[in-house]
């Protein structure tokens, strides 16, 4: 995938135990499930396609 970069996040209690819920089934880890939900949501919306397409032209 390219350089990655860290982002500090924070989420409410609530939203922590989904998280925890999921991992084993979105990943191994919490940060892990909570990068494949981004991907999943980028990926849905098509921003991802935008992305690349920015990126070949020359654009970031």
């Amino acid at each position: 995938m390219g350089k990655s970069q860290r982002f500090p996040v924070a989420f409410p209690p609530i939203v922590r135990d989904v998280i925890k819920q999921q991992v084993g089934t979105l990943g191994s880890s919490e940060s892990e499930v909570v990068k494949n939900i981004v991907l999943i949501y980028l990926t849905e919306r098509n921003l991802l396609k935008i992305g690349e397409k920015r990126k070949r032209e020359g654009r970031r």
